[in-house]
C-alpha cells in the first residue's frame, strides 16, 4: 500500500511538471468581473488530432474568441501514463483557452482539473460528448450521458477541485434525441455548479452524420440559467445568425468547418457586425497553408512538423480548381521546402484571374 501511494504521489508530481513549463493565462486574456463568457460569441471546437496549438493559433488570429484544447485524458494526466500529446506546445497567450478533460472516475477527473486549473484557463471543460469507440469503451465521453448519477458526481468533483470556471460539452443524447432526456442532463450539470454548457445537437449514434437538431439547443437554453453554446452544422456567417436566432444560444462553436478554413471566424464576425465579407482568394489560401506548415515545423522540426500538418493541408485547397494533383503530392512531402516550391509553382502557372 505504501509503495502504491508513493507511486501515486510521484505520478501527480510528474503531471504537474507537464504544465509547470507553461505560463498561466496573461492578465489581458483573463475574464473581467468574473464573467468567463464575456465577449465570447464564437468558439473553436476541440477536434482530436486536428486542433493542435498551430491550428488554434490560426483560428484565434482570424477571429475565434475562445478555443478549446484537444481532449486531455484525466487518467493519463494524473497517472502520468505516457506523453500527453494534447498538452504539447500549449501556449496560454494565444488567446482565451478552455482545457478539456475526459474520463469516468470523479476523483481522477477532479485531480486533473486541479492540475490544469493552475494555468488559469477560461474554463476547465468536461467532455461528455465524444462518440469515438475507444473513448466510449472506457465509459468516457458520451457514454456518461447514460448514467446521470455518475455525470453529476463528475461535475461536482471537478467544480470542487478546479480553480477555474467549469464548463461541460454534451451531445443531444445517446441513440436518439429526446427533449426530456436533454433537459434532465442539463439540469444535473447546472445543479452541480457548472458555469456553461455546450450542446452538440447530434446524438452519439449519429457521430458526425445527419442533421443537427437545433431545437434541442433551444431546449437546453430554456431549461438552464447558465450560458449555452450551440454546436452543429454552422459553416458560415448566415448559418451562425440562424442558429443564434432559432435557439437563443449565447455563443456558437465551430468545428469541422474551420479545418483548412480559419477565415470562417472572420466571416462570422462580419455577419455579427453587419459588415460585408470578402472571402480569401487563392493566394490567401496558399499563404495560409504555407504559414500553417511553417509554424508546425517550428514546433516539431522536419519531418514531423510537415507530417503533423498533413491533417489539414489538403483542406486549405478544397474546392480550388486544378489543385487535386497538388493536394495528393503534398501528402508525400516531408520537407517544408518541397511544399513551398510546389505551391509557388502552382500559383505562377495558373491564370492570374483565378486568384481573385
Amino acid at each position: 500500500m505504501v509503495s502504491t501511494q508513493k507511486a501515486g504521489h510521484k505520478a501527480r508530481r510528474l503531471s504537474r511538471e507537464i504544465v509547470s513549463q507553461t505560463a498561466p493565462t496573461p492578465q489581458r486574456l483573463m475574464a473581467r468581473n468574473g464573467e468567463p463568457m464575456e465577449g465570447i460569441r464564437v468558439v473553436l471546437a476541440p477536434l482530436c488530432g486536428i486542433t493542435d496549438a498551430v491550428f488554434r493559433k490560426a483560428c484565434m488570429d482570424h477571429g475565434a474568441e475562445l478555443a478549446v484544447s484537444e481532449m486531455i485524458s484525466s487518467e493519463g494526466l494524473v497517472r502520468n501514463s505516457g506523453h500527453i500529446q494534447s498538452l504539447r506546445h500549449l501556449d496560454m497567450s494565444h488567446g482565451p483557452l478552455s482545457l478539456q478533460i475526459f474520463g469516468a472516475d470523479p476523483e481522477v477527473m477532479g485531480e486533473a482539473a486541479a492540475i490544469l486549473s493552475e494555468l488559469e484557463p477560461r474554463f476547465v471543460d468536461i467532455n461528455f460528448g465524444c462518440p469515438v469507440r475507444k473513448i466510449v469503451k472506457q465509459n468516457g465521453g458520451s457514454a456518461i450521458l447514460k448514467d446521470l448519477a455518475l455525470l453529476g458526481k463528475i461535475c461536482r468533483r471537478v467544480v470542487e477541485r478546479s480553480r477555474a470556471p467549469v464548463s461541460a460539452k454534451i451531445r443531444a443524447g445517446w441513440d436518439k434525441p429526446a427533449v426530456e432526456s436533454v433537459r434532465d442532463i442539463a439540469r444535473v450539470i447546472e445543479d452541480a455548479g457548472v458555469s456553461m454548457i455546450t450542446v452538440h445537437a447530434r446524438t452519439k449514434a449519429q457521430a458526425f452524420d445527419g442533421k443537427a437538431d437545433w431545437l434541442l439547443i433551444k431546449t437546453v437554453k430554456e431549461t438552464v440559467s447558465i450560458p449555452v453554446v450551440g454546436n452543429g452544422d454552422v459553416s458560415d456567417g448566415q448559418s451562425y445568425l440562424r442558429m443564434r436566432e432559432m435557439t437563443g444560444c449565447d455563443a456558437v462553436m465551430i468545428g469541422r468547418s474551420a479545418i483548412g478554413n480559419p477565415w470562417v471566424f472572420g466571416e462570422i464576425k462580419a455577419a455579427i457586425d453587419g459588415r460585408e465579407y470578402t472571402p480569401p482568394n487563392l493566394r490567401d489560401r496558399v499563404t495560409g497553408l504555407v504559414c500553417h506548415v511553417r509554424s508546425s515545423v517550428r514546433n516539431d522540426g522536419e519531418p514531423f512538423g510537415v507530417i503533423a500538418a498533413r491533417r489539414v493541408m489538403a483542406a486549405y485547397l478544397k474546392h480550388v480548381p486544378n489543385a487535386r494533383d497538388i493536394r495528393a503530392r503534398m501528402m508525400t512531402f516531408t520537407r517544408l521546402a518541397e511544399i513551398e516550391e510546389v505551391l509557388e509553382g502552382f500559383l505562377t502557372r495558373i491564370d492570374p484571374r483565378t486568384q481573385q
